[in-house]
């Protein structure tokens, strides 16, 4: 029960001024319940037995500003606290809904492969993409329905699932059924991508392919709603993540056809929604648009301001205009409106378009700066003000710039300092007569954490279509621009690790690699070829880095994650703290984060759920 917390004074008290215990098998209760969605309501509770052993029922008066007292009977009240339940990850953004959470105790090294740091390990029935939602005792997550060999390997068809973190047993699901059927293990989202929302009370599953409902913690459904998806004209990328906020969830969809807000000349374009979290309604429709490529985040504006940030503009042709960056404000009475607008401006050889601004990246900010990049006429790093907007400093991606590459030659790093990528070979896939280097970041891969703007870089692609003869590099690493004085950094890592019990660890730098994408009982679950690769080089979208104290957590296609050190005060090898599996290499796979709760992570792969300890 939630009572105010203003001037209220709690008085427990027998007939002489002690503890009233009284370990009574039955108990009448009349409470006040001040909960946001009924307001205030007497409810009287009819007697129950009460067979907690550790349980003490007790007296409780209640004085309010001194002018009245209700007595409240209250019989099976926690001595420990267990009942409250505190909700450690509520969201794919976890608790700030920003991507950081300032612990200090988080894992940093594990293996799957080997066993090393992992407390338990519990088989999903079938694969999926999004992150693991963490109240109390239980973790949420979302996965395709059980594999039929008999179908196609696209599905709109998914569970939610509500497990025992303490021991990782599934303990109930339920099914989502949406429009669009999505690819399965989709190397660019599918149905399972949206990760769940949790509180205290309750969890809001989602399937990207049109249907999200409410839940209970013991499965009762409260709510669905069906919600309309992107066109089949469109490829299936919704790698946008639902936002808590209040008494919020904010997606991004397109408008029902039913809505006051529809717009026939705009019938592709997606919105935020503010939807009701205890009701399933839409509340409000924001007033810029957002592409579905897009991950819009969650922040507070020098101000105070809750906001959010989204984008505009990609390949394939999407709808959403002007392209630019927006700042919606979340702010009571102001809810959906636009605080501000970034609309860029062409430039010779850089025409305002969805290549050469690419809405597909986390839309990062904090109170000072919001973060982007351009992809011509220079592929550069942008810095807009966060209060209005303006454009602070862009700074070049390609010089100068300091560049660390593997040898497998003399097995150690190599340092090009202040140089131009242009002139920089490429040591995993050989620049051919006349090709250089660009810089396309890998999508939605970026974070910013200690002045740092962070990001994997896509390796050998040629997506940029306005980008000089080559192909994307540095290979497989990871790149960072100061957002104060621009300086840029890459690091290569290693694409993958071999490791096997009794030997030392087989770092691979390089090479292209691939994996298997099977579930559990070995049943082949992808739908295309791509899914099958490394990610690197088709720019999968990599589940959004999370920021655990001053460490970053990258996870990729191949069940790598990479544990970085943002204090690092020079890009280099000590600035990797680990490289972590989720299972052998080439036969894992995973396009999802890890989460926390009470110094344990909590990561998936295609085939299982792992929960991870420090030792």
């Amino acid at each position: 029960m939630n009572f105010p917390k203003p001037n209220i004074i709690l008085i427990l008290a027998d007939d002489v001024g002690g503890i009233l215990i009284r370990p009574h098998s039955m108990w009448f209760v009349d409470y006040l319940d001040w909960s946001q969605n009924e307001g205030r309501k007497l409810h009287k509770q009819n007697p129950k037995p009460c067979s907690c052993p550790n349980y003490i029922p007790f007296w409780i008066t209640i004085m309010r500003n001194l002018s009245f007292y209700i007595t409240v009977l209250i019989g099976c009240t926690m001595v420990s606290g267990a009942e409250k339940i505190t909700v450690e990850w509520p969201q794919a953004a976890g608790p700030n809904g920003n991507w950081h959470s300032a612990v200090s105790d988080a894992p940093t090294h594990w293996s799957v492969a080997r066993g090393e740091n992992i407390r338990w390990r519990t088989k999903l029935p079938n694969a999926g993409q999004g992150g693991i939602a963490i109240a109390g005792d239980k973790l949420f997550l979302t996965t395709f329905v059980e594999q039929d060999d008999k179908v196609k390997r696209q599905s709109n068809n998914i569970l939610g699932h509500a497990v025992d973190r303490g021991m990782g047993k599934i303990l109930w699901s339920v099914n989502l059924q949406g429009g669009r059927v999505s690819p399965q293990l989709y190397a660019f989202s599918d149905s399972t991508s949206w990760s769940p929302i949790c509180d205290e009370k309750y969890v809001w599953f989602f399937n990207a392919s049109g249907e999200m409902g409410c839940w209970d913690h013991q499965g009762k459904e409260v709510w669905r709603r069906s919600f309309r998806t992107q066109p089949d004209k469109y490829p299936f990328n919704r790698q946008s993540e639902p936002i808590l906020y209040q008494g919020l969830i904010i997606t991004v969809e397109p408008i029902a056809k039913d809505s006051p807000s529809y717009d026939a000349k705009k019938d592709d374009w997606n919105y935020l929604h503010g939807i009701d979290r205890f009701t399933g309604k839409v509340r409000w429709i924001a007033e810029d648009s957002c592409t579905f490529y897009c991950t819009p985040c969650f922040g507070n504006l020098p101000d105070g301001r809750p906001a959010i940030v989204q984008g505009r503009g990609g390949p394939h042709g999407v709808p959403e205009k002007p392209i630019g960056i927006s700042m919606t404000s979340l702010a009571k009475g102001e809810e959906g409106k636009t605080i501000w607008r970034f609309t860029p401006e062409a430039k010779p050889g850089a025409p305002v378009d969805g290549t050469t601004w690419m809405a597909l990246y986390t839309n990062v900010w904090d109170a000072k700066y919001v973060y982007w990049f351009r992809s011509a006429p220079e592929e550069s790093h942008i810095v807009l003000d966060s209060a209005t907007g303006k454009l602070v400093r862009e700074q070049s991606l390609v010089k100068p710039v300091d560049v660390r590459l593997w040898s497998n030659e003399k097995k150690s790093y190599e340092l090009r300092e202040k140089v131009s990528l242009r002139d920089v070979p490429d040591p995993a896939f050989p620049l051919k007569a006349g090709e250089v280097l660009h810089v396309l970041p890998q999508w939605h891969t970026n974070a910013v954490a200690n002045g740092w703007h962070w990001f994997a870089c896509s390796t050998n692609n040629r997506r940029n279509g306005y980008a000089p003869k080559g192909h994307s590099g540095p290979p497989n690493s990871l790149g960072r621009v100061h957002a104060e004085s621009g300086k840029v950094e890459y690091l290569q890592l290693p694409v993958g690790v071999e490791r096997k019990a009794g030997e030392a660890d087989q770092f691979i730098y390089n090479r292209a690699l691939k994996t298997k994408t099977v579930d559990n009982q070995g049943r082949e679950i992808a739908d295309e070829e791509r899914s099958r690769t490394d990610g690197w080089q088709v720019n999968a979208f990599f589940p959004t880095p999370i920021v655990l104290g001053d460490k970053l957590y990258i996870t990729t296609m191949l069940g790598i994650t990479y544990v970085i050190d943002t204090k690092a005060a020079v890009l280099d090898q000590k600035a990797i703290i680990a490289v972590n599996d989720l299972g052998s290499l080439g036969d894992t796979w995973s396009l999802s984060g890890p989460s926390y709760a009470k110094g344990l992570l909590y990561h998936r792969s295609a085939k299982e759920l792992v929960a991870i300890e420090k030792k």
